[in-house]
Formats: structure tokens, C-alpha cells, sequence
């Protein structure tokens, strides 16, 4: 993980489905992580023409080669007339959408790659992470096992971000639950991820696809956050602490701020809501925070 020290940088969308532009990239910007102004007039900085023309949960990535990617999920609830006209997970797209820029600015257009099969039924919520084991690119997002069942986590490797690895599965917690909103961080020489099933779990393991052991969940910890509440969670190392931010997508909130200074402790103790944020003009809903240099901050501060 790069530690920047500049500031940090959201990329999100806004998600209320109430325009075809709430479907679409936004940033804002922060100098320590938890109070965040809204960038470009408050517009999509990027906006899909492939696929569905719609794109929901991004991710932004920093590469080894000094590249920038994001990568999001294929879907415009609002062209697909709401939630409760559309079966999503039936008749989803099979693709990624994908940009790359050299410095944050200027960006790449966008491309449409499928990494399941078209039967598969949907693709969302894609994360990426480099595995020194493999020497590549680790992506993985949220499929079902079946059009319209439940939810696992797939996984692919990628060089380049054009060319992948045929699919594998990389979580199923079986019993019929569903698992969707993975990330993963390296803290050391380990890995940490937190997953929503029923609840925002975190494990940690030694390597992406070893043995990965139970943590804790951010609803046992105390902090108010009751079941089904939450999703998306989402790392960022602010200063000497950690934050998981958590979309109170139950609530309509936005997200929450939850702080730590060490991902794997288990006691209650060791964790808390931060008692000061701002998240902004705009509602952020599933988005990831990038920490940025000050000269990529000051040159962002101009989009």
C-alpha cells in the first residue's frame, strides 16, 4: 500500500437513482479522511457509454507502474426503471467498466470487459489488490452461484487490466448465504478483508488464498451498528489509525467513519465511530479512498 500523506481522494457515485447521472463517477477530497469536500461542481468527473450506461460501486487502484485504474460495477438501476422493476442478479451485465489515467485528470475511456460468462447474471461491486505470491493483479467482486441466487465472491488475476484469468470462486460461505462489498487491505506481511453477509465481518489471513481466520464483526464491537444495517465497507490508513468506512445504505445516511489503530484487534475497546466528519454536500454511497501526494492533492483540488 502506497502511504501518500498528501490527503486522500473518494471515488463514489451518488446512487439516490433519481438520474441517470446518479449512476456515475464522482470524487471529493479530504485532507485527513474523515471531512471531505465535493469535487467538479459537484458533477460526474466520469460517465459510462458502454454497457448498461449506468455504473455503481467503484474502485480506484494505484498500480506498481505509477497507474491509476477504476473499475466498477456494470449497472443503471435507474435505465432499468428502480429496484423494484428489474431482477438484477437475473439478467445483469457480465462485465466490468474500467478507466485508467496517468495522473488522476485525464482518464482513458471507458471499456466494458466481461469476466464471467453471460449466464452468470451479474458483476458488482469489483475490488483489486496486488498478490506478491503471484505477481499480479487479484480482482474480485460479487456473483450468483446461479441467475438470481445467492451471492459469492469470484475472483480473477490480471496484468494489465484487460486481460483476466477465467473466473474462480474466491469466498462462498455456503448454507445458503449470500456474501457481497468485499475488500481487502495488506497490513504487513498479512491481509485483512471485511465482507457483508449478514452482518460487516473481518478476517485476516497470511496470504489472499490461504487460511483465512475470524475476526470480528463491526456489530459485535459495540458501536451501534445493528445487522443488516450496513454495507460497503471500505479501508484507509489515516495518519497512525485505520478507518473502515461502512454505507448506511438502510438508513439513507451515507457512510460512517469506524476507527482503529489496529485491523485485527478484538477488543470492543480498540474500536470507535469518529466523532467528527463530514462527508460532504453529496450523498456517497459504495465508493474507495485513495490516499494521494500533495502534489496529486493540490492537483486535484483544481478539477
Amino acid at each position: 500500500m502506497t502511504e501518500a500523506n498528501g490527503g486522500y481522494l473518494f471515488v463514489h457515485f451518488t446512487g439516490t437513482e433519481h438520474h441517470a447521472s446518479d449512476e456515475q463517477i464522482y470524487f471529493a477530497l479530504s485532507p485527513d479522511g474523515l471531512h471531505w469536500h465535493d469535487l467538479h461542481q459537484q458533477q460526474p468527473v466520469l460517465t459510462s457509454d458502454v454497457g448498461e450506461k449506468g455504473v455503481r460501486d467503484p474502485f480506484i487502484i494505484r498500480r506498481r507502474d505509477g497507474r491509476f485504474t477504476i473499475l466498477a460495477t456494470d449497472l443503471s438501476i435507474y435505465h432499468r426503471g428502480g429496484w423494484s422493476h428489474t431482477q438484477a442478479t437475473v439478467d445483469g451485465s457480465s462485465c466490468l467498466v474500467l478507466w485508467d489515467s496517468d495522473d488522476l485528470i485525464h482518464w482513458s475511456d471507458a471499456r466494458a470487459i466481461p469476466v464471467v460468462a453471460d449466464e452468470v447474471g451479474a458483476v458488482w461491486a469489483p475490488e483489486a489488490i496486488w498478490d506478491p505470491e503471484h505477481q499480479s493483479y487479484f480482482v474480485f467482486w460479487a456473483s450468483p452461484v446461479e441467475p438470481g441466487g445467492r451471492m459469492v465472491i469470484l475472483g480473477s488475476y490480471t496484468e494489465d487490466f484487460i486481460h483476466f484469468t477465467p473466473s474462480e470462486v474466491f469466498i462462498d460461505r455456503g448454507n445458503g448465504k449470500s456474501i457481497i462489498d468485499t475488500s481487502i487491505v495488506a497490513v504487513g506481511d498479512r491481509f485483512v478483508r471485511a465482507f457483508r453477509d449478514d452482518q460487516i465481518t473481518l478476517e485476516a489471513a497470511d496470504n489472499l488464498h490461504g487460511d483465512w481466520q475470524y475476526l470480528t464483526s463491526l456489530q459485535d464491537l459495540g458501536l451501534g451498528i445493528h445487522g443488516d444495517t450496513v454495507e460497503g465497507p471500505e479501508f484507509a490508513h489515516l495518519g497512525d489509525q485505520w478507518c473502515v468506512y461502512v454505507d448506511q445504505f438502510a438508513a439513507g445516511k451515507g457512510y460512517l467513519p469506524v476507527l482503529t489503530k489496529d485491523l485485527t484487534a478484538t477488543d470492543a475497546a480498540a474500536w470507535s465511530i469518529a466523532p467528527d466528519y463530514d462527508f460532504g454536500e453529496l450523498k456517497k454511497r459504495h465508493g474507495a479512498v485513495l490516499a494521494v501526494t500533495a502534489e496529486e492533492y493540490a492537483r486535484l483540488t483544481k478539477f
